[in-house]
């Protein structure tokens, strides 16, 4: 069963349920927490997924479970089995017409979801909505602009806790790759876009990582050589399933290779200054 029914023309927003996939994260996952119940424009519910946690984060989410809020909060609590697992498992319990990701270590700025919210308004058709973060947005000011799959393989666009997008579309695909530790939401973004009208409001919606650079730091994104092995994966599955012609395929690769390269340029330049 597919769930919800895609977002339509309306007059009233689409209700929203947040997922938020957590690992021994508890004191950061109460600030990202706070920031989905401090959105000037609510979602219907915070969905939150521990993943095995071993630090004490069930009896956190307890406490504020039990605290005044008028967001809800559900939390679901599994072994580890990496993010893409944690997310699905959102997905299926999600009640919302949309879904919005949000990592735990990440925090949503106020006016997020109302922003997000006013673009998907004026159109409905839209089955993902990415945004600007403190690590990735563009010059020129707020603006909206399409990115279609091809667009996605010159850089991935989409940050997972800037995304809101269709709890139908990512259902009927199956959800994230959970055979993927690094680079499954970029494989899922591809498949996607690669049936469904995506966009990128270039507005700083998301501050990310607590500070730390996006990638060569901690956490999935140090391990550069799995990144690129991570993101190989993602362009072959498209490939595989887009029957692409062996121009793109070869541009896409080649556009992964230079990509590992600047980051590990970066990463190197970072230990030494």
């Amino acid at each position: 069963m597919l769930g919800a029914a895609a977002v339509t023309g309306r007059s009233e927003p689409p209700t929203v349920s947040c997922i938020i996939p957590t690992y021994n994260r508890r004191d950061w996952l109460v600030e990202a927490i706070a920031s989905v119940r401090g959105q000037t424009a609510p979602v219907a519910e915070v969905v939150v997924v521990d993943d095995g946690s071993s630090d004490g984060t069930q009896e956190t989410l307890k406490t504020l479970h039990g605290s005044a809020a008028d967001v809800p909060l559900v939390v679901l609590q599994q072994a580890n089995r990496g993010p893409a697992a944690a997310r699905n498992a959102g997905l299926r319990i999600a009640t919302g017409e949309l879904v919005a990701f949000l990592d735990d270590d990440d925090v949503w700025l106020p006016q997020k979801m109302a922003r997000q919210l006013a673009v998907l308004m004026r159109d409905p058709g839209l089955a993902l909505l990415g945004c600007a973060s403190d690590t990735l947005s563009l010059p020129g000011g707020p603006r909206v602009f399409p990115v279609g799959e091809r667009g996605l393989l010159f850089r991935n666009w989409f940050l997972t806790p800037g995304v809101v997008a269709r709890r139908d579309a990512l259902v009927a695909l199956g959800g994230f790759p959970e055979d993927m530790r690094v680079c499954e939401d970029y494989a899922l973004w591809l498949r996607v876009a690669a049936r469904h009208r995506c966009a990128f409001l270039n507005e700083v919606l998301i501050e990310c990582g607590h500070g730390k650079p996006s990638f060569g730091d901690s956490g999935l994104s140090a391990d550069l050589a799995a990144l690129r092995a991570g993101e190989r994966e993602a362009i072959r599955r498209w490939r595989a399933e887009s029957a692409a012609n062996p121009i793109d395929a070869g541009l896409a690769y080649c556009l992964a290779l230079a990509r590992h390269l600047r980051r590990r340029l970066v990463a190197g330049y970072r230990r030494v200054s």
